[in-house]
């Protein structure tokens, strides 16, 4: 029989093994099935947040809710990614606006598209620190998964263009053309709330190569490579329908 605090240690551990499985996606190219997990965004004041999947036209729907009232923040939260060609419209348009841009829980595939055209860039709280990464990869099709490596050349001259000087092309290439099937990622953790060992960047080629067949960037986290403007998390309240809830 478990203890109370050995309960609470395997419900915690679940919780954590359910999120990770559940959060592998991938960019998609033409259409992505409409689901369950379609974009939601809500806004508090001038704080707009967003999660759930990108798809086709939502470009549209989060350039309204802009242009209804100021925005000076935008909080990705949970999103496993979505519609290339949808992304980047939101990427590129928001390199055009004074905008910070948070990430709290996953920002997989083409949120991290969305998350570098914040002028600032940060970590927030809100999600359990492991679980709070940046995911790299390179397209694909949906449904099928057939990795489309001629279109990755877009989404690295964009990441190239918002690093600045700490692009590091090797881990780029790696993350966007190194992989076996959609699944495989360059993982970025948070810094600050991680121990060293829980914040080491890693390259998984699939959601299924095992933690220690993954390679390991030590020397190499968010701030280094020029994903995040700032080392510092920043303290947030998500709204109610937004925080993580056990599967």
């Amino acid at each position: 029989m478990f203890k109370p605090s050995n309960a609470r240690q395997w419900l915690h551990r679940l919780f954590v093994c359910f999120a990770w499985r559940a959060m592998w996606f991938s960019v998609c190219v033409g259409g992505c099935a409409t689901h369950a997990n379609a974009l939601q965004i809500q806004r508090i004041d001038t704080d707009v947040f967003v999660s759930g999947d990108i798809l086709a036209n939502d470009d549209l729907k989060l350039r309204a809710e802009f242009d209804a009232a100021p925005v000076k923040r935008l909080i990705l939260v949970n999103s496993r990614g979505g519609h290339l060609n949808a992304s980047l419209n939101i990427a590129r348009w928001l390199t055009t606006q004074p905008i910070t841009t948070l990430v709290v829980g996953p920002c997989l595939s083409a949120c991290s598209l969305i998350f570098m055209a914040g002028k600032e860039r940060m970590y927030a709280t809100g999600y359990e620190p492991r679980l709070t990464v940046i995911g790299i990869h390179g397209p694909s099709l949906p449904l099928t998964g057939q990795l489309l490596p001629e279109r990755a050349a877009e989404m690295l001259a964009f990441y190239k263009e918002r690093m600045g000087d700490k692009y590091d092309a090797r881990l780029l290439h790696t993350a966007l053309y190194d992989m076996k099937d959609a699944t495989g990622f360059v993982l970025v953790r948070e810094i600050t709330r991680n121990q060293a060992k829980d914040r080491i960047t890693l390259h998984c080629p699939t959601a299924q190569t095992p933690r220690w067949q993954c390679t390991e960037y030590p020397r190499a986290d968010a701030y280094s490579l020029g994903l995040v403007t700032a080392s510092e998390t920043v303290s947030l309240q998500l709204p109610d329908s937004m925080r993580p809830r056990m599967p």
